[in-house]
């Protein structure tokens, strides 16, 4: 039997499979530079909304003081109201600038970069009773370790505030999407590929995380630095950003909990 040379207008034709689209992360240097552009622009706010508010308050008419001019700004960014409010407007800046970072690197989305992986639904209990915990062992382990009460810091931020909702979008939710996007987000994708791998990565982003807190003493420094690698932990074995986010709210909710009872 001779084989149609005319096969018929319904034939289909499978076409051959696409080749599979590499992804490459940032390098190593170049998320280092990254993290280095998205602090100054992160700090370049900051001091903005200070700036803002130092002139709202008029504390450049006394410009001929430079050392109590310095002394007000220092009060200025430890007042509750503007430090909080601060904090959460940096998320509209800081952010984005993250997501910019992914969505740059071809053949990666914003999100893909910074991570977003589905997420079984006890994974968010879990990582929140991992860090309740971790927040009611220090708090025992605490006196122990020369930790008499909160910090200095927290508690003139306490006792500053007029309005205690402005602080707690600042410190519960501003602080947590701010460092987690550039730690656990755009420093991690790199760093993770690169020849850090999983141990450098974790011990890294935890270690700069830690030292962007030097206002605390170097015990709860030593904390902060342990709880980012349970952090990095949960964004390596979740491979969603969003749940270290989760346990930073959960850990700073509780703690300005305990600032605002003061």
């Amino acid at each position: 039997m001779k084989e149609d040379p005319y096969p018929s207008a319904t034939s289909i034709v499978t076409p051959p499979p696409l080749p599979e689209v590499t992804k490459t992360p940032w390098n190593g240097w170049w998320t280092l530079l990254w993290a280095v552009v998205i602090f100054f622009a992160w700090q370049f706010v900051v001091s903005i909304g200070i700036l803002v508010a130092a002139f709202q308050r008029g504390l450049f008419n006394n410009m001929g003081n430079p050392e109590a001019t310095d002394g007000d700004l220092l009060a200025l960014a430890l007042d509750g109201d503007i430090a909080g409010t601060v904090a959460f407007i940096s998320i509209f800046f800081v952010c984005p600038l993250c997501w910019m970072v992914g969505k740059f690197r071809p053949n990666y989305t914003g999100w893909g970069y910074l991570g977003n992986n589905r997420v079984k639904w006890w994974q968010w209990p879990f990582w929140a009773a991992i860090t309740i915990a971790c927040y009611l062992l220090f708090g025992l382990l605490a006196p122990f370790l020369g930790i008499d009460g909160p910090d200095e810091s927290m508690v003139t931020m306490a006792n500053t505030t007029q309005f205690p909702i402005l602080l707690f979008l600042g410190v519960a939710i501003g602080a947590p999407l701010v460092e987690e996007f550039m730690f656990r987000g755009a420093l991690w994708r790199g760093w993770r590929a690169s020849k850090l791998g999983l141990r450098g990565t974790l011990i890294l982003t935890s270690f700069f995380w830690a030292i962007l807190h030097v206002q605390y003493p170097l015990v709860i420094i030593a904390y902060i630095f342990c709880l980012g690698l349970i952090l990095g932990l949960a964004r390596e074995k979740t491979g969603n950003l969003w749940v270290p986010v989760w346990m930073h709210a959960v850990n700073n909710g509780i703690a300005t909990f305990e600032m605002l009872r003061l």
